[in-house]
């Protein structure tokens, strides 16, 4: 039963949604001062998703949503950054909540568009297109 135990506490470890190994996985920016900085240069909408390890809705925000295709494809022209809500990030995006994604304007550093909580594809994908609209 202890190995069992064991077992189950590190396969829940390994899937655990820490900024740095989501970052890796989705090959977004760790560090928003660099992102913001990229996003500016490309005049491009700036993605900042807020998460904290353990947190099982940042989790299947990661493994269901971030990681999936369609939004992926719409994420292509989107600067991504994804860090720690302990992490260092700029106080207006302080946060209790996570998971909590802020879609910004890069030039006026103004949030367009927001999502708190884990959102299914498709609601997600609704959220992007608000944050993509309002750059028009």
């Amino acid at each position: 039963m202890k190995i069992f135990l064991v077992l189950v506490a590190l396969i829940s470890s390994l899937m655990a949604a820490d900024a740095e190994s989501a970052a890796m996985e989705l090959d977004y920016y760790e560090n928003f001062d660099k992102a913001l900085t990229v996003a500016k240069k490309e005049n491009k909408l700036l993605m900042l998703v807020m998460v904290q390890d353990p947190c099982p809705f940042c989790d299947k925000l990661i493994e269901n949503t971030l990681s999936d295709a369609k939004v992926k494809a719409e994420l292509k022209d989107v600067v991504c950054v994804v860090i720690d809500k302990t992490g260092k990030y700029p106080e207006a995006f302080k946060t209790s909540f996570v998971p909590r994604t802020y879609f910004l304007d890069s030039k006026k550093e103004k949030i367009v568009a927001e999502a708190l909580g884990y959102a299914k594809r498709d609601h997600f994908l609704m959220t992007i297109d608000e944050a993509k609209e309002s750059q028009k």
